[in-house]
């Protein structure tokens, strides 16, 4: 049985013979930075959730030029959107640092929504989640970079806690920008004191402050 999964709360509840059975749907796997978890158009084979790391939902804009669409943190599913609706993956999902993830076959999947209702509950939480945070990315991407690396820091925060474990690539990966001008951004909210930032490091002071804007 794996204990990472017994503690998520959608999973809390089970008795010890369904989690077991529960723990074999869902396989573990590494997945290196910039390695694509799945890509647009292809079949919604599986649903995932994220263990470690962080992932990103880009897709290209008429343009080709990538549009992120959402941020997918530890403890939380994605690519379950498609599965449930049984379409094609709508965005490619890309590690934007070594992660841990599992991957839960549809079958798998259904069954899970069929047989615990509190799995099925958190599932459409989730849905509605990054429906919102999707929304609110698409509506930053006209956006100076300041108010999409301050929005970005907001978000990551409010869900992994004030520290973070980011470099500035990572900044600059997640904001569509270069890294020069995460540089550039991250010193400014530095000075501000809105954040510390040091080597793969940055520390969230007032989340406020980044989430109006008012950087």
């Amino acid at each position: 049985m794996d204990p990472y999964l017994s503690r998520l709360s959608f999973l809390k509840g089970l008795g010890a013979a369904d989690l077991e059975r529960v723990s074999r749907a869902f396989l573990l796997r590494r997945r290196a930075r910039g390695e694509v978890v799945f890509s647009e158009g292809a079949p919604a084979d599986a649903a995932y959730l994220l263990r470690s790391g962080l992932v990103k939902a880009v897709k290209l804009s008429p343009k080709d030029d990538p549009v992120i669409l959402e941020i997918i943190v530890p403890g939380h599913l994605f690519g379950m959107m498609p599965v449930l609706d049984r379409r094609p993956y709508p965005v490619d999902a890309v590690c934007l640092q070594d992660c841990e993830v599992y991957r839960i076959r549809a079958a798998d999947f259904a069954e899970l929504l069929r047989r615990h209702p509190p799995f099925s509950q958190a599932v459409y939480g989730e849905v509605g989640e990054h429906l919102r945070h999707s929304q609110a990315l698409r509506a930053l991407v006209k956006e100076p970079a300041e108010r999409r690396i301050s929005y970005i820091l907001w978000l990551l925060s409010s869900t992994l806690g004030p520290e973070m474990h980011l470099g500035r690539e990572e900044v600059a990966d997640m904001a569509g920008t270069t890294v020069e001008t995460a540089i550039r951004v991250l010193g400014r909210l530095r000075a501000d004191g809105l954040i510390e930032a040091r080597w793969k490091r940055i520390k969230v002071l007032k989340p406020d402050a980044l989430r109006g804007g008012l950087a």
